[in-house]
């Protein structure tokens, strides 16, 4: 009797944890189509209060975290004036650093980190450019490392390269293989789940078409 009521706790116990896990899926799956039809900075705003909520309730999951980052990241690239840039810039770098303590080594997390960090250098590269390229590049490199099959630090880095003036190492010359590779990657390439990151294969093809040119 006793290994029966044990066995039906733990069937209980599993059957609830699936229906959170199900719960928490479609909560995501909603707010990523949200994030993905986003335009404008008040819809951004609307998906990146969307996964605080999530994460708020979830608050031993990395993704709720990883995407409000992303959505905050957006929010700064459609700002006009430099100081909200650095404000959503610095938020959604503070948001990336609290899904690294979440889940450590994780390449997705230190791609999407290298690309907070470029958009922050593009605020003022003259002065940002050295220390803040130093910090990309380092982290680009480890997202390669700890997944050498992500096509995303591939992206970046090939973006980098490509923006970079050839005096300074950059040039389409040096993308271009780069961007080829993430173009091969992002063919083979097929994430875990509904909800794991999947962005970059659009950008990868312009930019490299716009290298060849």
């Amino acid at each position: 009797m006793k290994k029966l009521a044990i066995s039906i706790c733990m069937l209980i116990t599993l059957s609830v944890n699936a229906q959170e896990n199900k719960k928490f899926v479609k909560a995501m799956e909603k707010n990523i189509q949200l994030l993905d039809s986003a335009q404008t900075i008040e819809q951004y705003q609307d998906a990146a209060n969307a996964f605080e909520r999530v994460s708020a309730a979830e608050k031993k999951e990395w993704l709720p975290v990883y995407y409000n980052a992303m959505s905050n990241l957006f929010i700064g690239m459609k700002q006009t004036e430099n100081t909200k840039k650095d404000e959503y810039f610095d938020k959604a770098e503070n948001l990336i650093n609290k899904a690294d303590e979440i889940s450590k080594d994780n390449s997705e997390i230190n791609a999407m980190h290298a690309w907070i960090v470029s958009m922050k250098i593009s605020v003022d590269p003259m002065s940002r450019g050295m220390k803040l390229g130093m910090q990309s590049g380092m982290l680009t490199e480890t997202a390669m490392k700890l997944n050498p099959e992500n096509p995303r630090p591939y992206l970046l880095k090939g973006m980098g390269a490509m923006y970079t003036p050839e005096q300074y190492g950059g040039g389409k010359d040096k993308a271009l293989p780069i961007l080829e590779k993430s173009v091969e990657k992002f063919a083979k390439f097929k994430p875990t789940s509904s909800i794991m990151p999947n962005w970059g294969k659009e950008r990868a093809t312009k930019a490299l078409e716009e290298c060849k040119n």
